[in-house]
């Protein structure tokens, strides 16, 4: 084949550029805003996501939240006791990044407080918080999944932190995942759930599932009887640089965040 033939599109760009965007203030400009088309589309992305982890049982009842960054002071975010799973746009909420709430005839999460912290500390625009249930076997045991294990882990996922619990709601929690945010887009809240910070909602919903497939196979792992090994120092390295490319924040300061998994310590290859 001729390489003159060969084409290079540029990868797709699904994040909303709020830095460009406009920033009402008054009634008039705000609810004018949170009815512009373009709010519309994401607030039908936020219903999408919010199908994804309901259907993959990332979340039951009433449990979860996502919220999108549309302004410097303006989020987007889900509404309080409401199935993420049947959502409709007209359900989303529009806070401020003291999560006042500014528009929507639903009342807005209380745990949007956990989101704009993240988004302070860690610069995400979007994120998702849920209870993917490999996920919360780890972490209702004060665990993180080991890295250094799987290439598609380590650079999409680093090294997950582990965020003290605290109270759901609260500027305790608000604080420990804004702390534990600077680490990895991933946080692993302790005895509740995780929540992942995006570029835009998919990539954060992504993230979720990556988390839970990676705590899924190491939990089926655990089972058959053999032992885990880690790839070595060179190899790690090379992900973290694969990592740093695609402009995940959160590169570790380790090569490795635990040698031990199941109880035994894990060996690690030659490469």
């Amino acid at each position: 084949m001729d390489n003159k033939l060969y084409i290079k599109p540029p990868l797709v760009n699904r994040a909303y550029d709020w830095r460009k965007g406009p920033a009402p203030k008054t009634r008039r400009e705000l609810d004018k805003f949170f009815d512009s088309p373009s709010i519309t589309r994401l607030k039908e992305q936020i219903c999408e996501m919010g199908r994804r982890i309901y259907a993959k049982d990332y979340t039951d009842g009433n449990g979860g939240n996502i919220s999108v960054r549309v302004g410097e002071d303006l989020v987007l975010c889900t509404p309080t006791l409401c199935c993420k799973g049947f959502m409709k746009p007209e359900d989303i909420c529009l806070v401020d990044m003291s999560a006042g709430q500014l528009c929507g005839y639903r009342p807005a999460t209380s745990e949007v407080k956990v989101h704009i912290a993240m988004m302070k500390s860690a610069g995400m625009d979007a994120c998702i918080h849920c209870h993917p249930p490999h996920c919360n076997a780890f972490l209702f045991a004060g665990l993180v999944p080991p890295s250094g294990v799987n290439p598609e882990a380590d650079i999409f996922l680093g090294q997950i932190p582990l965020a003290p619990y605290a109270t759901p709601g609260s500027a305790d929690v608000a604080s420990s995942v804004a702390a534990a945010a600077k680490k990895s887009n991933v946080v692993f809240m302790e005895n509740h759930g995780i929540v992942c910070g995006g570029r835009d909602v998919e990539e954060a919903e992504w993230l979720a599932e990556n988390a839970d497939a990676y705590c899924r196979v190491l939990l089926l792992a655990a089972g058959h009887g053999g032992k885990i090994r880690q790839v070595g120092p060179k190899s790690v390295k090379a992900l973290f640089d694969i990592r740093k490319a695609m402009g995940f924040s959160g590169i570790p300061e380790k090569l490795y965040n635990t040698n031990r998994f199941n109880g035994y310590q894990m060996k690690k290859s030659a490469k």
